[in-house]
């Protein structure tokens, strides 16, 4: 008996089961490579996530391709923030723009400034992020923009990671429940949904899937509401919501 396809693999509970163990694997063997250089953490888990990424699209499933990539986010996430628990911030060094984005957002956790809840300071970056991720994922049928998703994961959950690392006494359950803010997953629901849509197009011209993006217009949607969604709520709760449980329930050095 042959070993099953990928394609039939991606199918069912066994799909998800596997998005969530390729997350775990690939974030654990990523954080690993990235010894050698920090490029290889996004690439590992990358890499890990793509096949079963393109066999969704291949199949004309496109919802679940963003299911799966959904899930492998939240299980690579799970495993950054407890590494980095576990192990300590010292392996900053190993997440590309970590160190630089957790001392950005510790300073905001201690003052209230910075781009995080200001946007005059975040909304130029954002559009550029977006136009980024989109000409990416357009050129490359999805794979360069799942690249930097993952790099912007790593670095934000390395962030949580550390926030749970100087929680106050009592206070752990803090960083885990507000960690992540409420606007930072839609925007991940939101890049996630925008890559599937973008991938389109090359692969159609590959042949390699019968999807048309007429048939995806509800997901770009989905993907455009949310990252309007990011945009609205970071500009109002950050500062309102956010800033006021992280400084009281986090000691920023």
């Amino acid at each position: 008996m042959s070993p099953p396809s990928i394609e039939e693999l991606s199918s069912g509970r066994m799909g998800d089961l596997l998005a969530l163990a390729l997350g775990l694997g690939s974030t654990a063997i990523g954080l690993a490579l990235a010894r050698l250089h920090p490029i290889f953490f996004p690439a590992a888990t990358t890499a890990a996530i793509y096949p079963l990424y393109l066999a969704d699209l291949r199949s004309g499933r496109n919802w679940r391709a963003a299911g799966h990539v959904l899930l492998w986010a939240l299980s690579s996430s799970a495993t950054m923030i407890a590494l980095t628990a576990l192990l300590g911030e010292q392996i900053g060094p190993l997440v590309l723009h970590g160190e630089s984005y957790r001392r950005e957002m510790f300073e905001w956790i201690r003052t209230g400034a910075g781009p995080e809840g200001d946007p005059r300071l975040f909304l130029v970056p954002k559009l550029r992020e977006i136009a980024v991720f989109s000409a990416l994922s357009l050129a490359s049928a999805g794979l360069l923009g799942l690249f930097l998703g993952s790099f912007l994961l790593n670095y934000m959950n390395y962030y949580v990671g550390c926030l749970v690392i100087h929680a106050q006494p009592g206070r752990l359950w803090v960083p885990l429940v507000f960690g992540w803010p409420i606007y930072a997953i839609i925007r991940v629901v939101g890049y996630v949904n925008l890559g599937v849509v973008l991938s389109i197009p090359l692969l159609r011209l590959l042949k390699q899937t019968d999807l048309s993006l007429r048939e995806v217009r509800g997901q770009l949607a989905l993907a455009l509401a949310c990252i309007a969604l990011d945009f609205a709520l970071k500009a109002t709760v950050a500062n309102a919501v956010y800033w006021p449980i992280l400084s009281r329930a986090v000691r920023v050095p």
